[in-house]
C-alpha cells in the first residue's frame, strides 16, 4: 500500500515510475502472499480515507457501489473502550469500511492507468546502487524473483517500501552511511478472523465497531468490519501472547470473553463464508532514519519500512497515505535535500501513531519500554477523557480527531476540554450503542 501511494506521489514530478514488486499481482481484489495481513479487519482513519480520497477521486463511490459502506467513523462505527461505549453521533468525520484486498486492489489499478507508471511483477530489490565517488544512489539492482542474473535500473530517485522486513538499514550501513537508531515495543499480538454474511440491522445498524477491555486487567479485544459483498470482517485479538484459538469452539468462546456479547451474539448468529485464519505481530518498531548523521541523495525510506506499529490502532495505512502526501510536497522543492525535508515533515507524522500505539501498549507493566515523564497522571486523565466522551460530543470529537491523525494529542489538554473532562463528575448509568442514533 505504501508502494502504490508513493508511486502516485512520485508520478506528477517524474517522467517515469517504475514499481519493483516480487509477487505476481492479482487482477481482482485477492490476498497475496506479500501482505499476510490482508485478510483480517483493516481500519481506514479519516486522516487515511481525505488523503486517498484525494488521490483517487471517484473511488470511494466504486467502493461504496460494491456494498462498502461509507459514513460517518463516530457515527457510524462503534467503539467500546475503558467500559463504555463512546458517544455515537455525527462527528463529521467522513470513512469508508473495505476489506484489504478490495482497497488495494481498487488503488492498483487507477496507479495501473498512470501513463508514467510501470509495474515489474515477480522481480525482486537486491539492494541500491550507489556511486562511490558521489556517495549518491544511482539505481536499484534487480533480479527475477528466484533467479540469480542481476540487472541495474538507473533511477534518479530509489524510494524503499518494502515494509518492517526492509533492508536499508544493512544496506546504508554496508555504504558507510551509519546503522538507523531502532526502537522497539515488543507486544506479541495475535489476530485470528473469519468472514460472515452481513444482513441488514445487524451489530447495532452500523459500519462495524471495536471492541476492548480495560488495560492491564485486560489483553483481548475484537474487531468487527462491514465489508464490500455483504459481508462482515470479525477479527479477534491477544495481546501479550494472549492468542485467540483457530479452531471454531475456542474461536467463538474467545469472542465470548469481550467485555460485551455483541461479538459473540454476531458470530453465533450469522453465516460463516471462510474457515478462521490467524497472523501474528511481534513489536512495534521505529527507525530513526533522521538521526543519521549522513544519508545518499537519491534515496528514501517510506512506510513500514520506517515505522509499523501494533496493528490493533489500525494506523498503518492511513500513515502510509499521509507520508505519500508529505512526499509530494517535499518534491517540490526539487531532489537537491530531499531526504531533510522528507524526514523533517514524516517525523511528526510517525510522532502522533506511534505515541499512541506505544502509550496504549505501554499500559501493560509485562511490554518493556521508556515510560515518560507522568506516564501515570497521563494515563488517569486520558481515562477520563474515555468516561466522558460517552456522552460530551466535544470530548468525543476531540478524541476522534487524536486517533484518526488529524490532531495531536496534546490537544486533548487543551483549556476548553481539559475543563469539560476535570470539570464533570463521571457519568452516570450504562453508555449506549445507539447514541443519538436510535434505531427507527
Amino acid at each position: 500500500m505504501s508502494g502504490l501511494l508513493a508511486a502516485r506521489a512520485l508520478s506528477s514530478y517524474f517522467a517515469r515510475v517504475t514499481l519493483v514488486e516480487r509477487d505476481a499481482l492479482p487482477e481482482r481484489d485477492e490476498s497475496r502472499k506479500g501482505v499476510p495481513q490482508s485478510n483480517h479487519a483493516h481500519g481506514l482513519l479519516a486522516s487515511g480515507y481525505q488523503a486517498m480520497d484525494e488521490y483517487f477521486p471517484g473511488m470511494m463511490d466504486e467502493l461504496e457501489a460494491l456494498g462498502a459502506p461509507r459514513g460517518d467513523v463516530v457515527g457510524d462505527f462503534l467503539w467500546f473502550q475503558y467500559g463504555r461505549w463512546k458517544l455515537r453521533h455525527d462527528s463529521g468525520l467522513r470513512g469508508i469500511t473495505v476489506s484489504r484486498p478490495c482497497l488495494e486492489a481498487a488503488i492498483r489499478r487507477r496507479v495501473k492507468t498512470l501513463p508514467n507508471v510501470t509495474f515489474l511483477e515477480g522481480t525482486e530489490g537486491v539492494k541500491p546502487a550507489f556511486d562511490t565517488g558521489t556517495g549518491r544512489v544511482t539505481g536499484l539492482v534487480v533480479r527475477s524473483k528466484g533467479g540469480t542474473v542481476q540487472e541495474t535500473l538507473g533511477a534518479d530517485l530509489v524510494v524503499d517500501a518494502s515494509g518492517r522486513g526492509s533492508l536499508s538499514p544493512r544496506w546504508l550501513e554496508e555504504a558507510g552511511c551509519g546503522h538507523p537508531d531502532e526502537i522497539t515495543v515488543k507486544v506479541n499480538v495475535g489476530y485470528a478472523t473469519r468472514t460472515f454474511a452481513r444482513k441488514p440491522g445487524e451489530f447495532f445498524g452500523s459500519m462495524g465497531g471495536i471492541i476492548s477491555g480495560t488495560p492491564p486487567a485486560s489483553t483481548r479485544y475484537g474487531a468487527v468490519l462491514a465489508a464490500e459483498h455483504a459481508r462482515w470482517v470479525v477479527t479477534l485479538v491477544g495481546i501479550l501472547s494472549d492468542y485467540p484459538p483457530t479452531d471454531e469452539p475456542g474461536w467463538v468462546a474467545f469472542a465470548a470473553s469481550l467485555p460485551i456479547a455483541a461479538v459473540h451474539q454476531l458470530v453465533t448468529s450469522a453465516q460463516p463464508l471462510t474457515d478462521i485464519v490467524s497472523y501474528r505481530f511481534p513489536a512495534n518498531q521505529r527507525r530513526l532514519y533522521e538521526r543519521l548523521p549522513r544519508f545518499p541523495s537519491g534515496y528514501l525510506v517510506i512506510g513500514d519500512a520506517v515505522c509499523s506499529f501494533n496493528p490493533i490502532y489500525g494506523q498503518g495505512m492511513s500513515v502510509a497515505a499521509t507520508e505519500a502526501k508529505a512526499l509530494e510536497a517535499c518534491l517540490a522543492g526539487g531532489l537537491d535535500g530531499l531526504s531533510r525535508r522528507f524526514y523533517a515533515r514524516a517525523r511528526p507524522i510517525v510522532d502522533i501513531p506511534w505515541a499512541i500505539a506505544t502509550g496504549e501498549d505501554l499500559r501493560f507493566p509485562q511490554v518493556e519500554g521508556k515510560r515518560p515523564p507522568g506516564f501515570g497522571l497521563i494515563n488517569r486523565y486520558l481515562e477520563r477523557v474515555h468516561a466522558v466522551a460517552s456522552s460530551d460530543p466535544l470530548v468525543c470529537r476531540k478524541f476522534f480527531d487524536v486517533l484518526n491523525l488529524l490532531a495531536p494529542p496534546p490537544s486533548l489538554m487543551s483549556p476548553r476540554v481539559a475543563w469539560r473532562v476535570l470539570g464533570r463528575g463521571t457519568p452516570k448509568g450504562e453508555s449506549s450503542p445507539w447514541g443519538t442514533k436510535r434505531p427507527a
